[in-house]
């Protein structure tokens, strides 16, 4: 069931990044009325800015971003952010530096990416902790899912190493002010992961 919700949540995403068919619109107006969107959509503006902004000098180096934050709403099911990251950038090759990657490079590559995985979904959390009530034009009911694509170079190591992480939460646990004061861990809690 669980699977079956995902690739309906990556088939939104999908569809979302076609152009508009027209029916697009009036699915929208009946989940939300006019003025209700337009406050989400500066939400929704605002929260992919933050995003951007925040990934870009978080921890002790920042996330690769090869795509900015692009938010959409998804009526009936809430908004998805997605973008894509260069967790782990390798040496590049070029004319000047031809020399194959060395076994060394490729699993330091592979277990920094681990590592930056981990990073990030605390980050994303904590993003979600701190600023996601001010989404508040979202109906409870309806959900955040924020989804990151990674980049992997065809000749990396990927072996369990996702191409995408989905962090997924209710609207209504994010305007609870239980899980504002949570611990980071006990809000850590209440999200769903995905590696797909």
């Amino acid at each position: 069931m669980q699977q079956d919700y995902f690739r309906k949540l990556l088939l939104g995403i999908a569809l979302c990044g076609t152009p508009a068919l027209g029916w697009g619109q009036s699915a929208s107006a009946a989940s939300l009325a006019a003025p209700q969107l337009a406050t989400l959509r500066t939400q929704v503006q605002q929260f992919q800015e933050l995003i951007n902004r925040d990934l870009q000098i978080s921890l002790d180096h920042p996330f690769g971003m090869l795509q900015d934050t692009k938010g959409i709403y998804l009526p009936r099911f809430g908004v998805v952010f997605h973008m894509e990251l260069n967790l782990a950038p390798m040496r590049m090759v070029s004319v000047f530096d031809v020399r194959p990657y060395s076994e060394q490079e490729l699993q330091q590559t592979h277990d920094a990416k681990l590592q930056r995985i981990r990073e990030l979904k605390t980050h994303l959390s904590e993003l979600l902790r701190v600023h996601g009530a001010e989404m508040n034009a979202l109906p409870p009911d309806q959900n955040v899912a924020v989804v990151v694509h990674l980049f992997h170079m065809p000749s990396e190591r990927t072996e369990g190493l996702p191409t995408q992480i989905v962090v997924e939460i209710s609207r209504g646990v994010l305007a609870d002010p239980q899980a504002q004061t949570a611990s980071a861990e006990e809000f850590r809690n209440k999200i769903s992961f995905f590696d797909f």
